[in-house]
């Protein structure tokens, strides 16, 4: 009896034995037909983001302005609080805000913001760390309400 097949070691020779660099499924392209596949639609998604991003921020303007329009007509008792100019004009430059984010949103060069991104954190590593930390530390609270 052979050393390999006593030990549990595939005791096959030659042409049967097992490639482990062939694809695991080949009629699908195995694991890297599917790591592609994969991050192809993830590019896809990431590449359609800003636009969706775009339009939940146009369609909240909106809101936001139709919600004051209407407030402004309303006859009940909340009337009050909704012709206050104050809350108007804070809800009117937060429409406005919103606006602005979307239209340049749609008008970002995604390649040039991500350069200047890795620009920045190559020439000031400490201080975009710090901007990093400051950023998810302000988003968990967020998230944790």
């Amino acid at each position: 009896m052979e050393r390999s097949e006593s030990a549990g070691i595939n005791p096959n020779t030659g042409s049967e034995q097992a490639n482990f660099g062939d694809p695991v499924e080949p009629e699908s392209g195995g694991i890297t037909g599917r790591v592609k596949s994969v991050a192809s639609t993830v590019k896809d998604k990431a590449s359609s983001l800003p636009a969706i991003i775009a339009d939940g921020l146009e369609s909240g303007a909106k809101a936001l302005r139709q919600n004051r329009t209407s407030g402004e007509t309303a006859t009940s008792g909340s009337v009050a609080i909704a012709n206050d100019t104050s809350i108007a004009a804070v809800t009117d430059t937060l429409a406005s805000g919103m606006q602005s984010s979307a239209d340049w949103l749609r008008e970002a060069d995604i390649e040039k913001l991500k350069s200047g991104v890795e620009k920045q954190v190559k020439e000031h590593p400490a201080r975009s760390l710090l901007i990093a930390l400051g950023a998810g530390y302000l988003i968990g609270k967020a998230f944790r309400r």
